[in-house]
């Protein structure tokens, strides 16, 4: 019997979720301030463009769907809050469509890479408490991106995980499965750019990972 979609996305990206997970540590009690808004522009300079091109593929019918689960004005809020700044992002460095995304060009991908997004406010659950707590903000005011959805967080992944199994078929689960994929490894590239060097090294000089 062949998995569902969720299930294969689930089991085919375990291993380049983990290796995102460990590499940005985002559960460490040595984090500091200044550290913290650099992963933060990170993530909106990488996190912006991919919502244009993901949501340049997503029909009509899903265009309400995906844009009220956008991160940019959460990551610009916070970055907003830490540095004193109206407009803190014009300057941020942003991630090249062509060379540091993956290659969103069906509603399959989109939804495949969609997964990561709507998945990583999982995590968040359980990062902006501590984030809250070790840079002492408050709630909402600096960790905002983290909190995501705050307590409609189930609800909204419950109801990504509905619409992705109505929208992908079966004949486009690879494709999905794919670029989901591919959006651990370009995100994990763009963030931690020294974890993905070391890989790199590691597999040239055949050390296993």
């Amino acid at each position: 019997m062949s998995q569902d979609l969720l299930s294969r996305l689930k089991n085919e990206t375990a291993v380049c979720h983990t290796r995102l997970e460990n590499a940005l540590d985002l559960m460490q009690d040595s984090l500091q301030r200044a550290e913290y808004i650099a992963l933060l522009e990170r993530f909106y300079g990488y996190i912006a463009p991919w919502e244009d091109v993901a949501g340049a593929q997503m029909p009509e019918s899903l265009q309400v769907f995906f844009d009220e689960r956008r991160k940019t004005p959460l990551i610009a809020a916070d970055l907003a809050v830490l540095t004193g700044e109206r407009v803190p992002v014009g300057s941020v460095p942003r991630a090249h469509a062509l060379y540091d995304l993956p290659q969103i060009k069906s509603v399959a991908s989109a939804i495949g890479s969609m997964y990561v997004m709507e998945g990583s406010t999982l995590g968040g659950r359980f990062i902006a408490p501590h984030v809250a707590k070790l840079l002492d903000l408050e709630p909402g005011f600096g960790n905002a991106y983290f909190e995501g959805y705050g307590s409609h967080t189930g609800s909204m992944w419950n109801a990504f995980r509905t619409t992705a199994a109505a929208t992908v078929p079966e004949a486009q689960y690879d494709e999905a499965v794919h670029a989901a994929i591919a959006t651990f490894e370009s995100m994990q590239a763009w963030l931690c750019p020294e974890s993905a060097e070391v890989e790199d090294l590691q597999a040239v000089s055949g050390v296993a990972t």
